[in-house]
């Protein structure tokens, strides 16, 4: 099993945008394949960082479904606004052992 982690370092003051704006995400995609995970917001770091983790079978199964949530039509509209809410991010794999 493969846990993604997508970290994103939100700009000041939208977190709770940010994360609201996750898990609405999470509801619609979910219907593309994709799993509902988990959002988190970190309590000792990086002030205002999120972080949406997915549970995986495979990396293949993360691209393949990565690619198909890509292509559906609520995405772009989606992106579009978490684009104004974040100042950075970046993406981590594991391994679950």
């Amino acid at each position: 099993m493969i846990v993604a982690r997508t970290v994103f370092q939100a700009k000041y003051g939208k977190a709770n945008e940010l994360v609201a704006h996750l898990k609405k995400a999470q509801d619609v995609f979910v219907k593309y394949g994709y799993p509902k995970g988990r959002v988190l917001t970190d309590l000792s770091g990086n002030m205002f960082t999120i972080v949406w983790e997915n549970d995986w079978e495979s990396l293949a199964a993360w691209d393949v479904s990565r690619s198909k949530v890509f292509s559906v039509p609520e995405f772009r509209p989606w992106f579009a606004e978490m684009e104004k809410l974040v100042e950075s991010g970046s993406r981590e794999f594991y391994s679950v052992e």
